[in-house]
């Protein structure tokens, strides 16, 4: 079904589910552009499935356990849609899966990275000369101790009691560091004593950090609510007014 069609056909699911933002960058004679599509979906609400090909429907309805069928709704859901122009068939984006469960889109020069937690989905669709990653996480107290395991007595001495909780600082470095997994391709199959936090700063309403071995981009974080999102990027894509509209844009999708 084309996009055009599908929004129309689904109005109230768009207009109560799905948010859509288009970030401008320009880097020396090139503009890169980023779309960002996120969907919260309510208890009441049933994803629909009409954006997807006849495999995807397949690969669907042989998952037997729900949360894993919503899961696979979700992810389709937000991947085509920040990928798909308004006269496209979303049937004929085609999202497959790497060897470390990377998405890679099929025949195409976009790329897209991926993140689900509960009835929160995020994509970001980008352009293939770019290196980019997201995350996102529920603020869990019951996975504190959980959460410091995979961090550094290093990044645990930049927490600051006045910015955010001890649970809230835990969980964004987690998706810090499972962004930065995702620029890599690797996800959490590597060391994750590699991914190191080296500083982190609050601004505005977000946080930007800094890696100890992957200077070449930083992380910007945000809390919304009872989740936290974090997306890594080239650092010489945004400067400090950027980083600024980032963190807004992102406040403004994720409720």
């Amino acid at each position: 079904m084309v996009y055009k069609e599908f929004r129309s056909k689904n109005n109230a699911f768009f207009s109560n589910t799905v948010r859509k933002i288009t970030l401008n960058f320009q880097h020396e004679e090139t503009i890169y552009i980023i779309i960002i599509c996120v969907a919260n979906i309510h208890k009441e609400e049933k994803i629909p499935i009409d954006y997807l090909n006849d495999n995807e429907k397949e690969k669907y309805l042989s998952i037997k356990h729900q949360r894993r069928r919503e899961s696979f709704l979700l992810g389709k859901l937000v991947s085509k849609l920040a990928i798909a122009e308004e006269q496209e068939d979303l049937s004929d984006i085609c999202i497959e899966h790497g060897i470390f469960n990377q998405p890679i889109v099929r025949g195409r020069d976009e790329k897209v990275t991926i993140t689900h937690c509960e009835s929160i989905g995020v994509a970001v669709a980008f352009d293939q000369r770019l290196m980019l990653g997201i995350d996102i996480e529920a603020i869990n107290e019951r996975k504190t101790e959980a959460l410091r395991s995979i961090t550094t007595r290093g990044e645990e001495s930049l927490f600051k009691e006045e910015d955010i909780t001890f649970t809230s600082f835990l969980t964004m470095f987690w998706t810090i560091k499972e962004a930065m997994s995702k620029v890599l391709n690797t996800g959490f199959t590597i060391d994750l004593d590699i991914l190191e936090v080296k500083d982190i700063a609050k601004k505005n309403l977000g946080f930007i950090s800094n890696f100890k071995n992957f200077s070449q981009f930083k992380a910007i974080s945000v809390l919304s609510g009872e989740y936290v999102f974090t997306i890594v990027i080239p650092k010489k894509l945004i400067d400090d007014s950027q980083e600024t509209n980032i963190i807004e844009s992102i406040n403004e999708i994720i409720q």
